[in-house]
């Protein structure tokens, strides 16, 4: 099996305890964490940073990584992260289809995620 990593995913939290993901209307799971392959050369941070940007609009400054997930072949990285400004969550425009969610939110459209992704959202946007 290849070390290669096949997709780098960012765990974006903001106040007030809330997680970024992007929509995914008609299909399973409903919402997934925004993020993307890696280009020739690019960090995993540089990756989510990226993949964030292109799919929500927001910028974010990566943090450290929670851990490396292979299944079925794929190599995932989850890297936690920030926004960079300040997010109103109203402020994202529809057309990106993306939303912040609350911690109870999560649990109902990322029932599978993985432990140490959910771990860190215990710590970061606790319910409330």
């Amino acid at each position: 099996m290849s070390r290669q990593v096949h997709l780098v995913l960012a765990v974006v939290t903001a106040p007030p305890g809330r997680l970024l993901l992007v929509h995914r209307p008609g299909e399973m799971p409903p919402a997934v964490l925004p993020g993307g392959r890696p280009q020739d050369k690019e960090s995993p941070g540089a990756t989510a940073e990226r993949g964030c940007r292109e799919e929500t609009g927001v910028e974010i400054r990566a943090g450290r990584q929670l851990g490396r997930f292979n299944h079925d072949g794929i190599a995932t990285i989850y890297v936690a992260a920030r926004p960079v400004h300040e997010v109103d969550p109203e402020e994202i425009p529809e057309s990106v289809r993306a939303g912040w969610y609350l911690h109870d939110q999560v649990d109902m459209v990322l029932p599978d995620l993985w432990a140490p992704v959910r771990l860190h959202l215990e710590k970061t946007i606790r319910r409330r």
